[in-house]
């Protein structure tokens, strides 16, 4: 049995206190690990558990911890809201409703202000690891695998920063606060540059199971898969085919399909250490846990799962087409309106809970939708576009281990967050081959995904813009709630019109997503104390 990552709760001696903090870090132009750990990382083991303090920039542990202060990975999911498939519970929820209505700022705090602290705050926490190696004995191992998950931790952050900021400061070593002051943003391909990097350091160096055999760490096809990513967001679809190659290569052995009874479980911590997980941020179980799911919960007479606060998007619901693979729309697809859940794709029902629905030694019913969040029953919001469902991924059932830790260690779940997937890859695979001109070789991965869903394959003789509406179409049913629907249409080119047509945002003012918004902007406190920066157009 593989082990997760022990946290660095562990580590108490009071001089790595401002190591392993995840406080204001870069915001205050300090470097949480100067000075403070110099001398303690001595031995292979005493560097490890650096590198696992690290992690607490990206997730930190506990309902107060994380559910009210944020961390890298704050409501990951909450990215479906800057979307047609969800609605937050607020106009100014956490940062990502403030893009949808409109309202995001310099100064709106939340998830806009939390990537860029913290993501910073990790990197310059890498640095400092990196800077001590050469002290660290590692006997016959050696270093070079430590080396390489540090690295992946910084090209992924970087990758991603990219994708959202554009071009960042960029720093791969310890800076004083003088340097701090005189950093400027290189550009975003520059940025991307030294994202890819570090990856291909990473994907060269790292094993194929992860360090100490811990799960949550790294591996080669992680490394493998940010690099896809990477080179995929930049429209480079040849390199990102490689990239994503490299990993269907591999299917059989350390990395497949889960079974289609497995699938659900992919996302509810009962199968997360199966072999579709290519990496996942480690949420418990015990005293950690993440109160990041706090919303997506179902309300329950037994215990506390959650206050649905989220909406989910009647247009999502009808995504999901018929078992014999035809959409909703079509005449001859079999769809009922009088029994719309009858003969659907698997995954709609594996995705939510319906009115009616066995729960809690009991059924969904009224006791549940009196129970939601902030703007009253969704039954009776079908004018508006919302479907009157709960969520069923990321959900603790009841009389699990994971529900049970919801209701007594501070709400926080133990269900890890999967941040890749192999259904993922193959999709992503068919995307960089399908817009490189390769449509014919886009087939495989779509159609392995359906196939697991009980779906037949798609039609032979799709156009480029036909398999890009397949894919896109695939990896909203399949991935719905993961955090990949922003990512999706942003690179599609069309995140502004599609955000713009959920209806379900009336709730809140409606939705007025506008162009500016593509690049986040960075945190006014940051660009008012830093003369160097410039801040994103349009802010």
């Amino acid at each position: 049995m593989k082990t997760k990552i022990f946290t660095i709760t562990i580590i108490v001696l009071s001089f790595v206190v401002s190591f392993t903090s995840c406080d204001k870090d870069f915001l205050e132009k300090t470097d949480p690990g100067s000075g403070a750990v110099d001398g303690f990382f001595q031995t292979a083991d005493d560097f490890k558990l650096g590198v696992n303090g690290i992690y607490n920039s990206l997730t930190a542990a506990g309902y107060f911890t994380n559910f009210w202060g944020g961390n890298y990975f704050h409501m990951n999911m909450e990215f479906d809201v800057v979307s047609d498939n969800m609605v937050g519970q607020g106009a100014a929820w956490k940062g990502y409703s403030e893009l949808a209505t409109g309202l995001a700022t310099p100064l709106s705090g939340g998830i806009t202000d939390w990537k860029f602290n913290y993501g910073l705050g990790a990197i310059s926490k890498v640095n400092t690891m990196l800077e001590v190696m050469d002290d660290v004995d590692f006997g016959a191992e050696g270093s070079e695998k430590w080396e390489a998950e540090l690295r992946f931790l910084r090209g992924f952050l970087y990758a991603d920063m990219a994708f959202l900021y554009g071009g960042m400061p960029l720093i791969t070593q310890s800076i004083s606060a003088e340097e701090a002051d005189a950093l400027a943003r290189s550009t975003q391909a520059e940025t991307y540059e030294q994202a890819i990097n570090d990856l291909t350091f990473a994907a060269t160096n790292l094993g194929n199971t992860p360090n100490a055999g811990e799960f949550g760490r790294p591996t080669k096809m992680a490394a493998q898969a940010a690099l896809g990513f990477a080179y995929l967001n930049q429209d480079n679809y040849a390199s990102a085919k490689s990239a994503f190659a490299s990993i269907v290569s591999q299917e059989g052995g350390l990395v497949g399909l889960a079974t289609a009874a497995e699938w659900e479980c992919l996302n509810r911590g009962c199968a997360e250490q199966n072999k579709e997980i290519i990496w996942s941020i480690q949420n418990g179980p015990g005293a950690e846990g993440t109160g990041d799911y706090i919303p997506m919960g179902v309300p329950t007479q037994s215990g506390f799962n959650g206050w649905s606060g989220h909406k989910f998007t009647q247009d999502l619901i009808d995504a999901f087409g018929m078992a014999n693979g035809k959409p909703i729309t079509d005449p001859t697809s079999g769809y009922d309106p009088a029994n719309p859940l009858d003969n659907r794709d698997p995954r709609l029902r594996m995705t939510f809970y319906f009115e009616g629905d066995p729960y809690d030694d009991g059924f969904i019913d009224d006791n549940e939708f009196g129970g939601v969040c902030c703007n009253g029953d969704t039954r009776l919001m079908a004018n508006i576009g919302i479907a009157p469902v709960f969520p069923r991924k990321y959900t603790a059932e009841p009389g699990t281990e994971a529900f049970a830790q919801m209701n007594g260690i501070e709400f926080g779940s133990p269900i890890d967050l999967v941040i890749y997937r192999y259904a993922d890859i193959l999709l992503a695979h068919a995307e960089a081959a399908n817009e490189s001109g390769d449509t014919a070789g886009a087939y495989a991965g779509v159609n392995k995904v359906r196939n697991r869903a009980g779906l037949p394959d798609l039609a032979a003789g799709l156009s480029t813009a036909e398999m890009r509406d397949a894919i896109l179409q695939e990896r909203r049913v399949e991935l719905a709630l993961e955090g990949k629907r922003y990512y999706d249409l942003k690179r599609a080119g069309i995140l502004k019109q599609t955000v713009n047509s959920n209806k379900g945002w009336d709730l809140h003012g409606g939705a007025n997503y506008k162009d500016h918004f593509d690049l986040w902007p960075l945190p006014g406190g940051f660009v008012d104390n830093s003369p160097a920066i410039e801040q994103n157009p349009g802010y």
